[in-house]
């Protein structure tokens, strides 16, 4: 799944996230939690953690967030919070205080993991191409593609110039795929910005390629020449981890399930009972 960032932003593959559908804009903050997951307790972790998540409902938690699971590299999950603001990511906060059961619910979920780690991220609009599209797609995906890259220290500034020259690029070439960025802000080192992509299928990825050369192919032969040059002098490192997005550890709106109510809430499987044979008279 390790691909380059000039690769993964010029083909589209990274969207922005939204829980709700009727805000037309991706959230201004992501909070993280990061969980490293015990081997063998991932059914445990994601039991344990569903639970967490009917606490939440129950008492109408006013944060939400998706819950995912990786499917490449460590053992891991991440719960992705959107929030419009840190003020309302600090009464989250305090509203998950306020909760007596929680404390006995994560003493269990800790018995599964090894470690736990969490990142705040400001949402960057002018390095986005179209969330809109991907607003209305996201209650349909099941998968999340997460890219973390890391900028040198003090040339972020050439790194938003480079991602919006790629813009230009995914503008000329119709690309069909919508683009987000955030920075983080807190919990990874300055110059870490968070590339995301949510996907109805692992399909997307098959059509990586064609894109990439439409991308090329907009940005010109020297464009892309000297784009691939300035790209390797300001990046450090990028990291692709790919997770199966799981209803269970998630706890979104009402409007978002609507978007998919089968995935996000299916009618529990009501089994039939056998029709017991009558007895006959000589019994």
């Amino acid at each position: 799944m390790s691909r380059t960032f000039y690769s993964l932003l010029g083909t589209g593959l990274l969207a922005a996230f939204q829980l709700s559908a009727q805000t037309p804009e991706p959230p201004k903050v992501l909070r993280i939690v990061r969980e490293d997951v015990k081997e063998g307790k991932g059914s445990a972790h994601e039991k344990a953690e569903a639970r967490i998540a009917q606490l939440f409902a129950k008492n109408k938690f006013p944060t939400h967030y998706l819950g995912m699971t990786a499917v490449s590299g460590p053992t891991q999950a991440w719960f992705v919070e959107a929030s419009e603001s840190f003020a309302a990511v600090e009464e989250g906060m305090a509203a998950q205080d306020k909760l007596s059961e929680f404390d006995t619910l994560d003493a269990v979920d800790a018995e599964y993991r090894t470690g736990t780690r969490i990142y705040n991220a400001v949402y960057r609009q002018d390095l986005s191409y179209h969330p809109a599209q991907l607003m209305e797609a996201l209650p349909k995906a099941r998968f999340f593609n997460i890219v973390t890259v890391r900028v040198r220290f003090g040339h972020d500034q050439e790194f938003a110039e480079a991602g919006k020259r790629i813009l230009e690029a995914l503008e000329k070439s119709a690309s069909d795929q919508p683009v987000a960025t955030y920075q983080v802000v807190s919990g990874m080192p300055f110059g870490t910005y968070l590339l995301l992509e949510p996907s109805p299928s692992l399909k997307t990825l098959d059509d990586q390629p064609a894109r990439s050369r439409a991308m090329v192919e907009a940005m010109g032969e020297s464009g892309a020449r000297q784009f691939f040059k300035t790209a390797g002098e300001l990046i450090v490192s990028e990291e692709a981890v790919l997770f199966a997005i799981s209803p269970k550890m998630s706890y979104v709106s009402k409007e978002f399930a609507a978007g998919d109510p089968g995935f996000w809430t299916p009618k529990p499987v009501v089994s039939k009972a056998k029709p017991v044979e009558k007895a006959t008279a000589a019994k």
